[in-house]
């Protein structure tokens, strides 16, 4: 016991270190720009407001997004000011742009919070969670998976409050603008880089039809009508695995529309249309046909969070915990 705790000491005192090796690069600046030394005494509190404020560039948005008023921001974003002795934003017709002080330190200040957090981690246990979590995903993702998920989760934190909603353009939105969620999705090229995407595995896409369906191969499934299965975030304007069939001579032009999992399930097992989703996703009533054995697609699944908070202990276990019931569900399909 008194290993564990010594070696837990060392940890946390290595990190203090980062710290205070971050606060010292940043001193070292502001005394090569004063021409004189000075010392630097920053509160994390006003450190994640700046990085909020130069993520949103607006006082009223970073006020909501950390709970908040404008007033007590602007108190924040005044002290740091004082202390770094830099204005930080400049205010233009098209907003608060940061100065290029703040651009050259912003690493620093990132690299502060982070490590702040990993200090943190050492208290964090899903037992005794009490906070609200959100996690965004695509229908698909909640009809297969969403009560497996939740069970999964409320047994390690019986406590936690857990909102499980639809990913889109709007919950996208809300993000981007601070919302403290995490996203299970498909690797998105149009997220800003406020939003990192982690790789939570990789899908094999492919058809699928009806069990009794008449095709057999490829070749003879061509000749049926298809039923595009839409997922906003993902095929909401442009059809990336229907494009990529055509770039190799394969083209295939859907009779209709549908973004509802239940819905496209039951449309299939009640007629001779085929769609296109992902191995490991459909239900009993179905099965798959391989692409041609020169084609493989797949799609990269992602967890997304915001980049201040890539390190939080919370979106590290969600991470691990939806990684792992991803992989013990392949190794099950896959025996």
């Amino acid at each position: 016991m008194e290993i564990a705790a010594t070696r837990s000491l060392k940890v946390d005192i290595a990190k203090i270190d980062v710290v205070l090796s971050i606060l010292s690069s940043i001193q070292g600046i502001m005394n090569k720009k004063l021409e004189k030394p000075m010392v630097l005494n920053l509160d994390i509190h006003n450190i994640i407001v700046l990085k909020r404020m130069y993520e949103l560039r607006n006082v009223r948005l970073v006020a909501e997004a950390l709970g908040k008023t404008s007033g007590a921001i602007s108190k924040n974003l005044s002290k740091i000011r004082s202390q770094l002795n830099d204005p930080l934003f400049v205010q233009t017709k098209n907003g608060f742009e940061p100065t290029s002080f703040l651009e050259a330190n912003l690493s620093h200040f990132e690299q502060i919070l982070s490590s702040a957090e990993s200090i943190k981690s050492q208290d964090f246990s899903p037992e005794t969670l009490t906070d609200k979590i959100i996690i965004y995903a695509h229908t698909l993702f909640w009809d297969r998976f969403g009560s497996m998920l939740y069970f999964r989760l409320k047994q390690q934190a019986p406590k936690a409050k857990f909102t499980f909603l639809r990913w889109g353009n709007n919950p996208r939105e809300r993000m981007i603008n601070g919302e403290n969620a995490v996203a299970i999705h498909y690797f998105d090229e149009h997220l800003p880089s406020s939003i990192v995407q982690k790789k939570l595995g990789v899908g094999k896409a492919s058809f699928v039809v009806r069990k009794g369906h008449p095709a057999r191969d490829f070749e003879s499934l061509v000749h049926y009508p298809n039923i595009l299965f839409k997922t906003e975030g993902w095929n909401d304007n442009t059809y990336p695995l229907l494009n990529r069939l055509k770039n190799i001579g394969i083209n295939i032009e859907p009779i209709v529309e549908i973004d509802h999992p239940s819905s496209l399930n039951s449309i299939l097992v009640d007629s001779d249309l085929f769609s296109i989703t992902l191995c490991g996703v459909i239900s009993d009533e179905l099965r798959t046909i391989d692409f041609p054995k020169d084609l493989k697609l797949e799609v990269n699944h992602m967890m997304s969070f915001r980049r201040s908070q890539q390190n939080d202990p919370l979106n590290l276990w969600l991470f691990e915990e939806v990684q792992r019931m991803l992989a013990e569900l392949i190794e099950i399909q896959t025996r």
